[in-house]
């Protein structure tokens, strides 16, 4: 593996942007801040909502969404955009497979969040062993039809992720369009989980969504743009609310380092957000 810090793949060119990291912060101090909201106002002008009951919400909505997800990750039915959008999306994926094809994630990997099973069948494909977990049991039956028999490698864990203590070390970590539903104010403890989860040397890749990429919000409405809440609408017309945060790559990777895990973040040209980590 080499020493730690020094196996992280170089800067690439995408499409005309050069995916350069910048040179590694020094360590600050996450800021702390409860869940934000312009729908509730109170004597100083914005009161906190109750995040249980948030976070309740953001898990049955993924649970009722489950037979829908691939939707909008396919670009199908509502989600559909005119013919170049949709290449575009297309291509951008064709990248992210490309540099998630360049790392070291294979060995014993844990994926957090697998939802329907589009990357966790690619970790299948190379990974000795993956343990995938999920808070919304509709998202693993979903993941485990996908897989077929490569799910004879998967083992499926209903459990929610903010309550998960790992109980061992796994050789990379993958949790793609997760980190934008952690509350800022549990990014530092959940990081120090992903920590706690990794050998030293392991690798960690996670995806997210670009911060305001047309297209993105056919079904969500976010009044104000400070607010770490939005509401998402199911084809049925139900909503919910749920945490969506778009975090900048610096706050990623100062709280990151403060958890002991470089992190680079970088983005394609216009739907995507990445980041490639090593434990440190």
């Amino acid at each position: 593996m080499g020493r730690p810090g020094r196996d992280l793949p170089p800067a690439r060119r995408v499409r005309g942007h050069t995916r350069r990291p910048a040179p590694l912060p020094r360590p600050r101090r996450p800021v702390a801040v409860g869940l934000r909201t312009d729908r509730q106002l109170g004597s100083r002008g914005v009161r906190r909502e109750s995040e249980e009951s948030i976070l309740d919400s953001q898990q049955t909505y993924y649970r009722a969404r489950a037979d829908e997800y691939d939707e909008w990750w396919e670009r199908r039915g509502r989600y559909a955009q005119d013919p170049e959008a949709n290449d575009q999306w297309r291509q951008e994926i064709s990248e992210l497979r490309e540099l998630f094809d360049s790392l070291s994630l294979d060995g014993d990997v844990i994926e957090l969040a697998p939802g329907t099973g589009y990357w966790t069948e690619l970790l299948a494909e190379r990974a000795r062993s993956v343990t995938a977990i999920d808070g919304a049991p509709e998202m693993i039956a979903c993941n485990r039809a996908r897989l077929g028999r490569k799910a004879e490698v998967v083992t499926y864990l209903q459990q929610d992720i903010f309550d998960w203590v790992p109980p061992r070390r796994f050789d990379a970590m993958v949790f793609c369009f997760w980190i934008s539903h952690v509350p800022r104010r549990r990014l530092p403890k959940f990081l120090a989980t992903c920590r706690a989860a990794l050998n030293t040397g392991a690798h960690l890749f996670f995806v997210d969504n670009l911060r305001e990429q047309p297209g993105f919000s056919v079904d969500e409405v976010r009044s104000d743009s400070r607010s770490e809440l939005t509401q998402r609408r199911l084809n049925d017309g139900r909503e919910f609310t749920i945490v969506k945060n778009f975090y900048d790559p610096e706050e990623l990777r100062d709280a990151a380092l403060s958890a002991e895990i470089q992190l680079e973040v970088g983005h394609t040209s216009t739907y995507f957000q990445y980041g490639i980590g090593q434990a440190i």
